[in-house]
């Protein structure tokens, strides 16, 4: 994996990560479209994650 797939999949990395952490910031209240975002980062999220971490996959795998 050369130099700019790394920052890639860490960026992807990073911004999944950190909207997990916003999913987490947000207090719902009892409101329903609140809870509903909240899911939604959360969702959102974790598939960046699992993506990002495929795609590292993939590269490591064509590399060798």
């Amino acid at each position: 994996m050369n130099k700019k797939q790394q920052q890639t999949v860490g960026m992807q990395f990073l911004a999944s990560s950190t909207t997990i952490g916003a999913s987490q910031i947000i207090q719902s209240n009892g409101s329903n479209l609140m809870d509903f975002t909240q899911g939604m980062l959360t969702g959102i999220g974790i598939v960046g994650m699992l993506l990002a971490v495929v795609t590292a996959g993939r590269y490591n795998k064509r590399s060798q």
